[in-house]
């Protein structure tokens, strides 16, 4: 290694190290994306990728604001008005993210009741939300199936589970083209499918 570059080996070497670690990594990058999909989340007309190109455009103006002010030695207080301009936007969407909520709480309320929740419900399902991630992360698949369920029929209508359903439908596809013609690595893609199947309480895909 020179100059601070990692060279065409240690590239493979994060390569296989990343290769070998991808279910940890998966349910690693679900424990940080779900968060902040349901921050992001406004209204289901919205495409959740449109919500995540903004938040990448304004944390892209950061890092760009950041290289000029190093580039060209200005004052780093500078970095204030883009650091800003992203809490003012994220502030708005969480905000009128609850007015929809609201407004849709509301809709739901007239046409039919709403059981809150009590804290004991709520740490369930959250235990049971955890658990399942954690033996996604295990590859205990058929315990993970089991705490989905659970969760699902604790609060079906919690955007945390769709949020998460989505991610898992996601690797499940992908894990079925890179295992499409191996019939014993297989199973490992339909227990994706099966997973966002169990947060959605619909019936899974197959992949074949």
């Amino acid at each position: 290694m020179k100059n601070g570059k990692i060279g065409f080996w240690g590239i493979i070497i994060i390569a296989v190290i990343i290769y070998f670690a991808r279910d940890f990594l998966g349910g690693l990058s679900a424990l940080f994306f779900v968060p902040i999909d349901r921050i992001l989340f406004i209204s289901e007309k919205i495409p959740p990728f449109a919500m995540w190109i903004i938040l990448g455009l304004l944390v892209g103006i950061i890092y760009g604001s950041f290289v000029g002010i190093k580039k060209y030695k200005l004052d780093f207080k500078l970095l204030v008005y883009p650091v800003s301009l992203l809490v003012i936007m994220i502030s708005l969407i969480m905000l009128v993210s609850m007015v929809t909520e609201k407004i849709a709480g509301t809709d739901t309320n007239e046409t039919d009741s709403v059981t809150e929740l009590t804290d004991t419900e709520k740490y369930v399902f959250n235990d049971n939300l955890q658990k399942g991630i954690k033996s996604v992360d295990n590859k205990e698949y058929t315990i993970a199936e089991y705490y989905f369920q659970k969760a699902a029929q604790t609060d079906k209508n919690n955007s945390q589970l769709d949020s998460l359903a989505r991610i898992y439908s996601q690797t499940a596809y992908e894990k079925c083209k890179r295992y499409k013609r191996n019939s014993k690595l297989k199973y490992i893609s339909n227990y994706y499918y099966k997973y966002a199947a169990a947060l959605t309480s619909k019936s899974p895909e197959v992949c074949n």
